[in-house]
């Protein structure tokens, strides 16, 4: 696990040998992770079918549905939990503060959420929308999959209009021009690339 990579931190923060409850945890690679590694009971909620098949076999408990339709709560309502992990699905549903409004409910006393989210606000985004573009990739800060986007900022804002605190942050950094969205440097406004090094 690479320690500066999102997974990587987002592991790093989970309690060892504690309760675990994973949305969107694709075909288990860190289910796997937490459970042999970790000594954590790791539930699991998965809607893609295959992706379900394969993680079941690291997961104590499941369930296989649309994390907006909220079946799961009625899978997992009598759990508790030490950590909950959003690992890059918020900006995948629907109705992301809801579904994190109600998840706060199966947390232990002590218990934290650990969520990672692309921040819209990176630089390579700035730069394509001064030159009035906004495209969507397979993968990454746009993936044409999202359906909400944050700021840290506004995150943490809509966190605590849910009653829910953000007591630390952390980021993985790609420099400006490293990511998928990144301008060829011929297309880029040295000004502004100035003025964002500055803020």
């Amino acid at each position: 696990i690479d320690p500066n990579s999102t997974h990587g931190k987002v592991l790093m923060k989970v309690k060892h040998g504690g309760d675990v409850l994973e949305f969107g945890c694709a075909s288990g690679y860190m289910t796997k992770y937490m459970h042999e590694k970790m000594g954590c009971n790791v539930d699991i909620v998965e809607k893609n079918h295959n992706d379900f098949t394969k993680a079941c076999q690291y997961a104590r408990n499941s369930y296989s549905g649309d994390i907006d339709e909220f079946g799961w709560f009625g899978t997992f309502r009598k759990n508790q939990y030490d950590t909950i992990l959003f690992a890059d699905v918020l900006e995948h549903l629907m109705n992301p503060m809801k579904v994190m409004e109600w998840a706060a409910k199966l947390l232990k006393d002590d218990g934290k959420m650990i969520i990672s989210i692309p921040n819209i606000c990176h630089n390579d985004i700035i730069l394509r929308m001064w030159n009035d573009c906004f495209s969507y990739t397979d993968i990454g800060l746009l993936d044409s999959s999202h359906v909400h986007f944050w700021g840290i900022r506004d995150f943490i804002m809509q966190c605590e209009n849910i009653g829910l605190h953000a007591d630390e942050c952390d980021c993985v950094i790609y420099p400006t021009g490293r990511t998928e969205q990144a301008l060829p440097e011929d297309a880029v406004d040295k000004r502004l690339l100035e003025l964002l090094a500055k803020a």
